[in-house]
């Protein structure tokens, strides 16, 4: 029944950040892995992308090239990445900072690319898919974290860009390689955090 859901959600999401219009988003090839080192202070992309490159319309095949996954209705530009503390005691989460454009002339939902991108970390025994997770805020509520929260979970406007971030909690310190896939859920690139 579980599966059943996920699938269920996974294939509205597809086809939410497809767009009708885009009916052939099959990738001919995958990007190769990145490695970026995730430290406990926010450290800055490495790479820029001509933006010039970007379609800004959501009537093209999807697409990552480190930093940008395009995703048809969607577009996100990876700026940086951070471990931090989770809520849960002893534990850190990997914060993936980025930024959402919307593509199309409709609202969009920010946090579906939750079903398109999957980090994955390996175990003493598995290679398993992280959970999303929650940082641990400050007493006062002034993280800026906080808004960029909730500006995943906001309906995004048409041809505007938020600030947002995604979060997944670790199992241990060994590298998170993250999964961006496209509106079939086959995997079109990936990127490779170091978090020790």
């Amino acid at each position: 029944m579980k599966k059943t859901v996920l699938i269920g959600l996974g294939l509205l999401t597809a086809v939410t950040l497809a767009g009708c219009g885009n009916s052939n988003s099959a990738s001919k090839g995958s990007s190769p892995a990145k490695t970026e080192k995730a430290v406990n202070k926010a450290t800055p992309a490495k790479k820029k992308t001509d933006n010039s490159s970007v379609p800004t319309d959501a009537n093209h095949e999807w697409f990552f090239k480190d930093p940008v996954f395009y995703a048809g209705n969607e577009t996100m530009t990876l700026t940086k990445s951070e471990v931090r503390d989770s809520v849960e005691d002893g534990q850190k989460v990997l914060v993936i900072y980025n930024t959402i454009r919307n593509n199309s002339k409709k609202e969009q939902d920010p946090s579906n690319f939750y079903m398109v991108i999957h980090a994955k970390q390996k175990t003493d025994t598995s290679n398993v898919q992280l959970n999303p997770g929650t940082i641990k805020l400050n007493d006062d509520g002034s993280d800026p974290v906080q808004s960029q929260e909730d500006n995943l979970q906001n309906s995004l406007l048409p041809g505007k860009t938020v600030e947002t971030v995604l979060i997944y909690s670790l199992k241990n310190t060994n590298p998170v390689t993250v999964e961006f896939s496209n509106a079939d859920f086959k995997t079109i690139g990936t990127k490779t955090y170091s978090v020790d």
